[in-house]
């Protein structure tokens, strides 16, 4: 991604997060770096398609608030609740980045290169 849509997409992050300062810039960074990243794996393709562009701020603010980015705990999810003698227990949210992809393989399939590459194909150094 180029230097400009790299801002473009922390811009839009942040509109989506509803962060208004500066101070989560390089957190969010990475974020979007890694989600870049993940869609490239996941299509098995070496650049991203300018039609994708869109997917990365939506994809990355998922896996922000599903993953607990910034906090020192990861988030957890209820696992039961009992009403007589009122009991919540919670249970670690353990999501995936596969599994939050899950929202997005629509978008992503028709870039996907079924191809692909086996270790064989990739030159050892």
């Amino acid at each position: 991604m180029e230097e400009q849509n790299l801002n473009n997409a922390l811009g839009t992050l942040k509109m989506l997060l509803g962060i208004t300062d500066d101070n989560s810039d390089e957190l969010l960074s990475f974020l979007i770096s890694d989600t870049v990243n993940l869609i490239m794996g996941y299509c098995r393709i070496d650049t991203l398609p300018r039609q994708l562009e869109s997917v990365v701020p939506a994809l990355a603010a998922d896996m922000y608030r599903a993953k607990g980015y910034g906090k020192t705990e990861a988030p957890s999810v209820v696992k039961s609740i009992s009403q007589g003698e009122r009991s919540i227990s919670y249970a670690d949210n353990n999501l995936s980045n596969d599994s939050i992809l899950t929202n997005y393989y629509k978008r992503l399939n028709p870039f996907r290169n079924r191809k692909g590459r086996v270790p064989s194909d990739v030159k050892s150094v």
